[in-house]
């Protein structure tokens, strides 16, 4: 092959690559509008699970920071940075030490995957005994195009103290999908006011 025959395969293998980067750019969803740290505008605010069986709710900052959230572990449970702890009737008495909660929208697939850690629970009955442990839960799902709802799929790693470990590969291999609303606060407003 002389000089220009070699030229010619290189300048149509470089074509041919950038044209495929250049079509492999247009799958990322670029309709998404960002707030200044990144995180979709779209996604700020308060969501809640409407599935029955999984009271979820989860306060997106604008940076993407999650500092408050209900958590499903023992029926519906107000968390906050720092844990929480209450007492309930004839003894009974719970306590959540809420650990790292992050968030992080993935521009290349166009979702935003929640971790949310319990670092430590204790739950006492006075007739039934005592649960400790930690709980890990994984939430993800496309960004809301239209800011309303938020398609995720949601797996849970809860260890008990005393039971035995978590399969992960059974429950990566069973993700529970949950559909959360975002809550419009102007009209919650309004109505307490009307």
């Amino acid at each position: 092959m002389n000089r220009v025959t070699v030229f010619a395969v290189l300048a149509a293998f470089i074509m041919v690559w950038i044209t495929d980067c250049d079509s492999n750019d247009r799958n990322i969803p670029n309709s998404v509008e960002l707030t200044d740290e990144g995180f979709p505008k779209s996604m700020v605010g308060i969501w809640e699970s409407q599935n029955p069986k999984c009271n979820w709710g989860i306060k997106f900052e604008e940076d993407g920071s999650i500092q408050k959230l209900i958590h499903q572990l023992a029926g519906p449970v107000n968390l906050r940075e720092g844990g929480v702890s209450a007492e309930g009737p004839e003894g009974s008495y719970y306590v959540f030490m809420m650990g790292p909660c992050t968030s992080q929208y993935i521009p290349s697939e166009g979702i935003v995957e929640v971790n949310i850690k319990i670092d430590h629970f204790s739950i006492s009955l006075p007739y039934a005994g005592s649960l400790e442990g930690k709980s890990e839960d994984r939430i993800w799902g496309p960004v809301s195009k239209d800011g309303k709802t938020w398609q995720t799929q949601w797996v849970d790693y809860g260890w008990i103290e005393g039971a035995d470990e978590p399969d992960p590969n059974l429950i990566e291999a069973n993700p529970i999908p949950i559909t959360f609303k975002k809550l419009d606060i102007k009209k919650l407003k309004s109505d307490v006011h009307d």
